[in-house]
């Protein structure tokens, strides 16, 4: 379990594991397809691959196939960087309570996005499972435009592993919450953790009042 949680919190550990895992799976039905000669490793036209009942068999089917995956597959990537944020962090997130869109606005948002999601998936499942050079190219569209949008999520970041780490104990710190019959975890943000820190200094003080009082009726019971 210790493992798992140290695996789950390395993120550059989890992404070796994930390039070599795609590695071995690539090496291993490489070995399969070229032992049976399959057509998927064709590169350029042939008349063996077809596309919807097409036969990729010119240059210019290939070439428009080709220009639409690669266009397509870099609109995909933007489109997806940056509208799924804004789902996740803006729409589904409870802590947010202003939004800049009105809700009609938004729900028209998201539903386009989804009626885009699965007819652009069917479509580029079909396109990538013709041949392997279409799978090439929509994998360079994909590297090209993440590299420009992970900039824009990067821009203003400073590298700080100690201060990140310390943010994130901080996010993920919990109380433990006592009641009547059990006792709950609560997984606490910033403001919640300002709002117990404050009822724990108010009690402090409340405790410290009534100690005072105590003392001084003590001291009255013995004159």
């Amino acid at each position: 379990m210790g493992f798992c949680v140290s695996l789950f919190d390395d993120k550059l550990m989890i992404c070796c594991f994930l390039l070599l895992w795609t590695c071995l799976s690539s090496a291993v039905f490489c070995v399969i397809m070229i032992r049976d000669g399959s057509n998927f490793l064709s590169i350029g036209p042939n008349d063996k691959n077809q596309l919807f009942g097409v036969k990729m068999d010119s240059w210019f089917k290939w070439w428009v196939t080709a220009i639409y995956t690669f266009v397509s597959t870099a609109i995909a990537a933007f489109s997806s960087d940056a509208l799924c944020p804004f789902f996740t962090n803006v729409i589904e997130d409870h802590k947010t309570k202003h939004i800049p869109y009105s809700k009609f606005t938004c729900l028209i948002i998201v539903q386009v996005f989804t009626i885009y999601g699965v007819i652009m998936s069917v479509i580029g499942m079909f396109v990538a499972l013709t041949q392997v050079d279409f799978m090439f190219i929509r994998i360079c569209a994909d590297l090209m435009v993440n590299s420009h949008t992970t900039y824009y999520f990067l821009r203003g970041k400073k590298v700080n592993a100690a201060k990140y780490n310390e943010w994130k104990n901080t996010h993920t710190r919990g109380h433990n919450v006592k009641t009547s019959n059990e006792c709950k975890w609560v997984v606490c943000d910033d403001s919640d953790n300002e709002l117990l820190d404050n009822v724990d200094v108010a009690n402090k003080s409340i405790l410290a009042e009534s100690n005072e009082v105590e003392v001084a009726r003590n001291n009255e019971s013995k004159q």
